[in-house]
């Protein structure tokens, strides 16, 4: 059997803005547990969650990790996610393994630019929320200002606090419990419960009346006796908030210093007794593979086994790792299962629960746990795992696609070498991390989420893999295409001895409405170009539009039409009229008024009102032009603009120095467009200086 079953596990994602404390307050949890025997700090590279060499050089979290504690006969799992925005995309998956997620928010700071993201990212994927507003011994920290922020700026769900502090500043010393009506002082490990002081007691009082209220509004029966009572028991005040927090309908607010371990007992007593197990949070819905058939599992170890992989780690002995949600059935080290997707056997090796880096073997693992298993070969991150004979996918959010990319290129010929492999393997860690061989540029582009994002995969491919790169901006991928309408003929003869070669065509070009495409229409009458060298001379044309007059980008939006030509009945051949295709495009082209066409994104901006106006007239300076502002409350505002991709390369780092790291982005290519002549003229120079030169 297990060593927790399934109604005494609770799943639980930390979430919340950079150096909010997600990562402190785990090991404060672990270190009250007793589950390590010193509170490690992020600034000492002790913590437990932090394992990876980046992030402890860094202090910074860059992946998600996994602890737990056990508390009260209750297995907390407990995953800590990082909080810069350049590696959110790791949180989504976390966030589909977990049943509740724990919003951190910086005493000091408030709700900040990230802490809005993942707020309403757990909500769209329906998990229950509880807040711990945090770091409330620091100096400028408020909890009413943190307070009122939170409500301001995470609308749609009741904002219900259940604690107070004692103390402000560096005095903070406790909180008191409003469900208790106790003061609760002292660190984690030795907690001291005694009366709310004389001085707390109208605050208390008023404060647990509006918890009561609030409570009270979330469920009608409760309103009936709070009406008749004109208040509520403790039993039904716990009993109601852990109703509110399950329907996603209250939002419970806690006070920690969780560098000083106050207040981390009184979240372990809640989270344990308020947050759904994996048994009370709804079931998951698959899909059969290959098909639209839902299927639906429940978390009961007596349904068909089945997982999902949210994690994928390297650990240098071990190999590859993969983190696990235990969605349905029993999990057993060694059982055989198939990924779902692709049909491929794996072997659940090294079932493990897992501490940071460090691994303890479990034999089994029961429906709703979260865990580890080694060396899977055909799986990774988003995967699903199943029973040979029980087969379903479960779906998984969908990823965002890398912003900021750059050009990368290994130093040397054995650099080169391991290059690919390498980025491979970071890839299969890091889902926000993809490269490409552009068939544009020839260049190999690297995407992350933000410049730090990409300094990590570089720092990466040094020390896991010896590879040394450089970087640069990529080539924008620029495209050409006619103004005007012609018609040419092409027409290739030669004649050398023996057996010639003779083609000759007429085309008409078209220039098309932006983003048609390349339009091929074949009007040969009468046999003037016998229909066996039409495919030819096709080809001969895509050879030609691969490369404009003006710059060697490719040509687009432009209709070809062959309506004649001739041929030889002996010289004729597919070489012969490929080669006429190529030159009649080529000097259609050159007639035809071509200009040069640059790639527009559409960008969305997240920011705060009172820097509005210093982000749009920087997207001005680029060229850009804004088409929207949004009002989001908090005094934050969405501003959507399309501005060219060429004047975007550097903006995540520049966004940033703007807004001190309050601001986040999103773009998206939108369409293509007539670069201004002032500015083709320098990208035409470029291109034949850089012709000359090879």
């Amino acid at each position: 059997m297990p060593l927790f079953e399934s109604e005494n596990i609770r799943n639980i994602a930390l979430i919340g803005h950079r150096g909010c404390g997600k990562t402190t307050l785990v090991e404060a949890m672990l270190n009250t547990a007793g589950e390590v025997s010193r509170l490690g700090g992020v600034d000492s590279g002790q913590a437990t969650t932090d394992f990876d060499e980046e992030e402890r050089q860094r202090q910074i979290s860059i992946s998600p990790a996994l602890a737990h504690v056990h508390h009260d006969k209750i297995k907390l799992n407990l995953l800590d996610t990082p909080g810069y925005a350049e590696f959110f995309a790791e949180v989504l998956p976390c966030l589909a393994a977990v049943d509740a997620a724990l919003l951190v928010v910086d005493a000091a700071a408030g709700v900040e630019v990230h802490t809005r993201k993942v707020f309403a990212t757990a909500r769209e994927m329906g998990l229950p929320l509880v807040c711990v507003i945090n770091r409330l011994d620091r100096e400028h920290s408020n909890f009413q200002n943190s307070l009122d922020s939170i409500r301001e700026a995470l609308a749609g769900i009741e904002v219900a606090p259940i604690h107070l502090p004692i103390g402000v500043e560096s005095a903070f010393s406790g909180i008191v419990d409003l469900l208790s009506n106790k003061a609760i002082s002292g660190d984690g490990k030795s907690p001291q419960v005694a009366e709310v002081s004389a001085e707390m007691a109208d605050e208390v009082k008023e404060a647990r009346g509006q918890l009561i209220e609030a409570v009270a509004a979330s469920d009608d029966e409760l309103m009936e006796k709070f009406f008749e009572n004109d208040t509520l028991s403790e039993e039904e005040l716990i009993t109601g908030l852990k109703a509110g927090v399950a329907a996603g309908s209250v939002m419970p607010v806690l006070c920690a210093s969780a560098l000083r371990n106050i207040g981390t007992v009184v979240i372990m007593d809640f989270l344990a007794g308020a947050c759904p197990s994996p048994v009370e949070a709804p079931a998951w819905t698959g899909k059969s593979p290959g098909s639209d058939a839902e299927i639906t599992r429940s978390c009961d170890s007596s349904e068909p086994f089945s997982a999902i992989v949210f994690k994928t780690l390297t650990d240098p002995y071990v190999g590859k790792l993969s983190l696990i949600r235990i969605v349905s059935g029993m999990a057993q080290t060694d059982m055989t299962v198939v990924n779902g997707a692709s049909g491929e056997r794996e072997k659940l090796s090294g079932l493990s629960v897992t501490q940071g880096r460090d691994l303890k073997t479990a034999g089994t693992l029961a429906a709703g746990d979260l865990g580890c298993v080694t060396k899977l070969e055909h799986t990774v991150t988003g995967d699903t795992l199943c029973e040979p004979k029980s087969l379903i996918v479960y779906e998984m959010p969908p990823i965002p696609v890398g912003m900021h990319a750059v050009a990368m290129e290994a130093v040397t010929r054995a650099d080169q070498d391991k290059l690919s492999t390498a980025l491979a393997r970071l890839a299969e860690e890091d889902i926000g991390f993809s490269f490409e061989r552009s068939q544009d540029t020839g260049e190999l582009v690297v995407h992350g989420m933000g410049p730090l994002h990409i300094e990590v995969i570089v720092a990466k491919l040094k020390a896991k893999f010896d590879v040394d790169v450089t970087l640069a901006e990529p080539q924008v991928p620029y495209r050409e295409t006619a103004t005007k309408s012609v018609r040419v003929q092409g027409r290739h003869k030669k004649q050398t001895g023996g057996r010639g070669q003779f083609g000759d065509v007429w085309i008409r070009l078209d220039p098309l409405p932006r983003a048609a495409g390349y339009e091929f229409v074949n009007e040969i009458r009468g046999g003037s170009v016998p229909t066996n060298f039409i495919a030819a001379v096709q080809k001969g044309l895509q050879d030609g539009l691969a490369a404009g007059p003006l710059a060697s980008y490719p040509v687009v939006d432009v209709r070809v039409t062959l309506d004649d030509g001739s041929s030889h009945p002996v010289d004729s051949s597919d070489i012969a009229f490929r080669l006429a295709g190529q030159i009649a495009i080529r000097k259609a082209m050159e007639e035809a008024a071509p200009v040069l066409l640059e790639p527009i994104v559409k960008v969305e901006i997240t920011t705060p009102a009172e820097i509005m106006g210093d982000i749009i007239s920087d997207l001005s300076g680029r060229r850009g032009h804004p088409q929207d502002q949004v009002q989001l409350g908090g005094r934050m505002v969405l501003i959507t603009a399309l501005v060219p991709y060429a004047e975007m390369r550097t903006y995540a780092a520049d966004l940033r120095s703007i807004s001190q790291g309050r601001a986040s982005y999103t773009m998206e290519l939108s369409h293509y467009e007539e670069l201004p002549a002032y500015q083709a003229d320098k990208i035409i120079a470029e291109a034949k200086a850089a012709e000359d030169e090879g």
